[in-house]
């Protein structure tokens, strides 16, 4: 299963995405649940490597996991990192026995 934390700070909003595992809804090369959350990550890290001032994103194959974490933001970038949530929640109503998403302050 793919664990999403999602970090939001006093004020609701949200700082940091971690994500980790395999879905394990198909074989490597055939998941099209952790092929999701893969793309949407990685497109909103080039997002945000483009319009947020400070961040900080790490992915590791080995350990299977991924890091976003807004350290300085911009409305854009806000709005950015919540469409990622928004989209995440998305993939979990649809394959809710292969993702669960958490939401940490």
């Amino acid at each position: 299963m793919i664990t999403v934390n999602v970090y939001k700070d006093e004020n609701e909003k949200i700082n940091g995405v971690f994500i980790s595992g395999h879905s394990n809804y198909d074989v490597n090369g055939k998941d099209i649940v952790c092929s999701a959350v893969s793309t949407a990550v990685q497109l909103t890290a080039s997002i945000i490597e483009k319009v947020c001032p400070k961040y900080i994103f790490e992915a590791s194959e080995k350990d299977v996991t991924m890091k976003l974490q807004i350290i300085e933001s911009t409305e854009f970038c806000d709005i950015v990192i919540e469409t990622l949530v928004g989209v995440l929640q998305s993939i979990s109503e649809s394959y809710a026995k292969y993702i669960k998403i958490k939401f940490i302050k």
